[in-house]
């Protein structure tokens, strides 16, 4: 299993941001958003949005770190490949790491199955 998360797998440009908010799927967690859709690639990509709300650089580049270690840990959970963005809620500043890998395992496995369902 692949644990790298290079910059192939970013959701970089302006473009494609616009394009997921307009036609991209929507998961409603407890900590974070997900805006998600199939893409043609064969990998995954990844964007991770942190509001200034949240708090200090610190604090949002930790919460960053975490998502993307989520994701990077846990592709092979990912059976077709999706561009994804994953918007934070202010109620990730009290979680805890298995808690917030729940959350995470519970929203990947909800928009496969969804997925699958079309």
């Amino acid at each position: 299993m692949n644990e790298t998360f290079g910059p192939h797998e970013r959701i970089r440009k302006r473009n494609d941001f616009l394009f997921l908010y307009r036609k991209g799927k929507r998961y409603r967690g407890i900590y974070f958003n997900l805006i998600y859709f199939s893409n043609n690639l064969s990998f995954s990509r990844l964007a991770v949005v942190v509001s200034k709300k949240i708090g200090n650089a610190v604090k949002r580049n930790k919460i960053k770190r975490w998502m993307r270690s989520l994701f990077r840990r846990n592709k092979d959970l990912l059976k077709d490949s999706f561009d994804i963005i994953i918007i934070v809620k202010k109620e990730i500043q009290d979680v805890s790491w298995p808690k917030l890998e729940e959350e995470y395992l519970s929203a990947v496995e909800s928009i496969c199955n969804k997925n699958d369902s079309r």
